[in-house]
């Protein structure tokens, strides 16, 4: 069954955020076991108290596949430059529909 991860933020640091992108394509094995599905830098809040305004959600092809490759070290290197450069953020994996 897919999943997917859905993360939300403010970006502070646009040149450490830069970094972090960089690193994390390759890093969360975009283009091969995961699938960039939205990138709204200007997302809408309808509900809710502290949200950010960019959000970014990814396919994989299974809760598992994501939880592998997010604790992977090779995207633990990089994932730091995501939380020293927003604000506002959270990440929440989800299972898609059978």
């Amino acid at each position: 069954m897919s999943a997917y991860l859905i993360v939300n933020y403010d970006v502070d640091d646009a040149d450490l955020y830069g970094e972090y992108q960089a690193g994390a394509m390759g890093a969360l094995r975009i283009g091969s076991e995961c699938e960039v599905v939205v990138f709204d830098p200007e997302s809408e809040q309808i509900e809710g108290d502290s949200t950010g305004k960019q959000t970014v959600v990814l396919k994989f092809e299974s809760a598992e596949k994501a939880k592998e490759i997010y604790e992977s070290g090779e995207y633990q290197e990089v994932v730091g430059k995501r939380h020293a450069s927003t604000s506002k953020h959270f990440a929440v994996l989800v299972n898609g529909l059978a």
